[in-house]
């Protein structure tokens, strides 16, 4: 199941099922803005691996902080004009394979770090989780390397079987 959505709220039925479906060995790729989704369920905010806090705009070159791991093979860089997400609610067990160089008009909001984790995994239950922040607008969906990216975490999240760690 793949998300690019901005949806505010969850209902309760509709909760469970998702977390259900994930938990029960499923994958899930909540892409971008998707992790600013279903404010009303934290426990949706704790699958994803944390929850979207603010942005400005930038040219963004990801750093690859695992390159042997196999959602990165064939990824050679990544890089883009998009939104400059912050993160919340960041999980301790958060798998993070790429980061992003915190800019100048940023730091003042993370004083503590020069980078934020921009790509991760994680599990869920039994199921297999994928988030990226890249994917604003065409100029990441339309870059080959984000593409590859996408195609390496579709083929990720659908085996079973639980993370590896690298």
């Amino acid at each position: 199941l793949m998300i690019f959505a901005n949806w505010d709220e969850i209902t309760p039925q509709a909760e469970t099922a998702l977390l259900a479906y994930v938990a029960s060995g499923k994958g899930i790729l909540p892409i971008h803005c998707a992790s600013f989704c279903f404010r009303n369920s934290p426990e949706y905010v704790k699958m994803v691996g944390g929850q979207f806090w603010k942005h400005t705009t930038d040219t963004i070159s990801a750093n690859i902080v695992q390159s042997n791991n196999q959602l990165m093979k064939g990824v050679k860089s990544l890089k883009a004009f998009d939104e400059t997400y912050l993160h919340s609610k960041l999980q301790a067990d958060n798998n993070v394979l790429m980061t992003r160089e915190i800019k100048a008009d940023q730091t003042k909001d993370r004083p503590e770090t020069k980078t934020e984790p921009y790509t991760w995994t994680r599990n869920y239950g039994k199921g297999r989780v994928f988030y990226t922040a890249f994917g604003h607008d065409e100029q990441a969906w339309e870059n080959p390397d984000f593409h590859k990216l996408l195609e390496n975490a579709i083929v990720w999240t659908t085996k079973h079987g639980r993370l590896i760690q690298h």
